[in-house]
């Protein structure tokens, strides 16, 4: 498959998502204008002043309050650490649960695209920076590694994506992988792959240090 024609046509893509996802998130709807031409995932680098994953890379989202449904909360949770708008969001489909072992969470992933540009509105004291990856970048090879860890006796496999100078791992790099699988038919790796290493044309993540 030519990766990169799908990245650079957002109809396409949005259209492989949603049938990738189908059955699991909500119905699809029209395509909006405004898509940006280079998908890209967007992540948070934790806060130190946050309670749990101090400083790590996360996906947008938190804990479901009591009357609400996981979609409900996942998008209160994006609006309040980073401002997006609930009306904003297009939801294309839902991943399976991740459990985040440390924290003890059981992650609800939803997959949704927002305008672009948009102008965030981050807080600080959840989020440190915002940082836009290139799908293009997760597709690489090159840029992730496996390793099989041992959880209580249960081997479990564990996806590690270099993004500039920071790393993509844990549950947030299982719901990466889960995403890339179910998507674009990347294979899950066994461990043991080797290092990663930055992509050679110097293209990679956007930080969003000040807003």
């Amino acid at each position: 498959m030519n990766f990169g024609r799908l990245l650079a046509s957002p109809t396409a893509l949005e259209s492989r998502i949603r049938v990738a996802l189908a059955g699991r998130g909500s119905a699809p709807r029209p395509v909006p204008a405004g898509i940006r031409r280079e998908a890209a995932l967007l992540f948070e680098k934790r806060s130190r002043m946050v309670e749990k994953h101090k400083g790590q890379i996360s996906l947008p989202g938190g804990a479901v309050e009591p009357g609400e449904t996981p979609l409900q909360a996942a998008l209160r949770e994006t609006c309040e650490e980073i401002g997006v708008r609930a009306h904003d969001v297009r939801v294309l489909g839902e991943l399976g649960d991740e459990e985040a072992i440390v924290s003890g969470f059981a992650l609800a992933p939803f997959v949704g695209t927002i305008p672009y540009p948009y102008a965030l509105e981050v807080s600080r004291a959840e989020v440190e920076a915002v940082i836009e990856v290139p799908i293009r970048v997760l597709l690489d090879p090159r840029n992730v590694r496996t390793e099989t860890w041992d959880r209580g006796g249960v081997p479990r496999l564990m996806h590690f994506y270099a993004v500039g100078d920071e790393v993509v791992w844990g549950a947030t790099g299982r719901v990466v992988a889960q995403f890339l699988q179910a998507v674009f038919g990347v294979p899950v790796l066994d461990g043991g792959d080797g290092q990663a290493v930055p992509p050679p044309d110097g293209g990679g993540p956007r930080r969003w240090d000040r807003f």
